[in-house]
């Protein structure tokens, strides 16, 4: 199973979700929309991925940007609260991913408009607060078979800072050029696969 977790301001009718879901449409495949208030969102995140998870197979979730924060937090929730019974495997996928929403967010302080559903809302420091009770701050302390794919030109995250956290612990793979949007979805499917294959 694979679950895409969208970025800030996006929702789950992203283009790039959309891409991923019809490139790995022989696997369930789901793009939930949820909320922007972090709290709701894993809360909601959390109910979501119970009613789906494959209790016996393999679940990934794929995060881009914000996305790729929650997506590490979520995937460790779900590894250590499985019952011992359960032989669910759980892996990450991040593409440009806001591993230090205070310094990537600080700046979008203020109302909010998401591009996708028109919602409108309040992004401050409150909100900054609930997602930093979802840091996880040593990924490499409890790791996960994790697939990491940066844009070098990554316009809003510096995608050195993301390399840093995941270089002893993750596949990483970056690329020349791009931007936040990441421009290398080719090549993300199918080392997506590849990793799925070797590594879930």
């Amino acid at each position: 199973m694979f679950i895409y977790l969208h970025g800030f301001n996006s929702s789950g009718e992203s283009a790039k979700g959309k891409y991923f879901a019809e490139q790995l449409s022989e696997f369930p495949f789901y793009r939930p929309s949820y909320p922007a208030d972090p709290d709701a969102a894993i809360e909601y995140l959390k109910d979501y991925i119970t009613e789906r998870l494959e209790p016996e197979g393999k679940n990934v979730l794929i995060g881009t940007s914000l996305g790729g924060y929650y997506a590490q937090y979520l995937a460790r929730h779900f590894s250590s609260n499985q019952s011992t019974s359960t032989q669910s495997t759980w892996s990450v996928v991040m593409i440009n991913p806001a591993l230090d929403p205070a310094t990537t967010l600080t700046p979008y302080f203020g109302r909010q408009t998401n591009y996708y559903t028109g919602e409108e809302y309040y992004f401050a420091e409150p909100e900054l607060q609930q997602l930093l009770r979802y840091d996880v701050s040593s990924p490499c302390d409890s790791p996960l078979p994790t697939l990491l794919l940066l844009d070098q030109g990554d316009e809003v995250i510096d995608y050195q800072t993301s390399l840093n956290v995941y270089a002893n612990c993750a596949q990483c793979h970056t690329f020349p050029g791009g931007d936040h949007q990441f421009q290398h979805l080719d090549q993300a499917v199918s080392l997506i696969r590849n990793f799925f294959d070797q590594k879930c």
